[in-house]
């Protein structure tokens, strides 16, 4: 990681172009977690687990297919060198678990009939709430369905049970 001299020309405010924030619930224990456009991991303040940032809604279902899309690059793609080294690391490591999660959800989806749109449209909205969650998708979100939709629930447990399995 290359450090630089006058300081990451990525932190000077003349080149910053998002000032907005991102609120997120801790997957952990439900804490609201603030993150900033330059943000890629913050410390839950009640908890203390490290959540990172990353936008599931790149990606949408196109014929019978998931698509996902490049997302945003900042200066730690290439860099890292505002970062300690166990910092930047930890964000690497997460991108690599975000791919495989990535991989793992095309393939359950591409096992489920296509007519099943529902249980479909469960699995992305799940994986998408499930983002930080260290299981493809968060148990408890199994619970809610199984408690308002008994019908898509018995079928996406099927579906989930048969892709853990395989």
């Amino acid at each position: 990681m290359p450090k630089f001299q006058t300081g990451c020309p990525g932190q000077n405010t003349a080149y910053l172009k998002d000032f907005n924030t991102n609120q997120v619930p801790c997957p952990h224990c439900g804490n609201e977690l603030e993150f900033f456009a330059d943000e890629r991991k913050v410390k839950c303040k009640k908890c203390g687990s490290h959540v990172f940032k990353i936008n599931p809604q790149i990606m949408d279902y196109k014929d019978g297919k998931l698509v996902f899309y490049d997302s945003e690059k900042s200066c730690l793609d290439w860099c890292g060198g505002c970062l300690e080294k166990k910092d930047y690391k930890d964000i690497e490591e997460n991108s690599k678990r975000i791919e495989k999660k990535k991989n793992d959800i095309q393939e359950l989806v591409s096992t489920i009939d296509k007519k099943d749109t529902e249980v479909i449209e469960f699995f992305i909205d799940s994986f998408r709430k499930s983002i930080n969650h260290p299981s493809l998708i968060d148990p408890k979100i199994f619970e809610i369905l199984k408690e308002k939709k008994p019908e898509i629930f018995a079928r996406a447990r099927n579906y989930y049970l048969n892709f853990l399995n395989e």
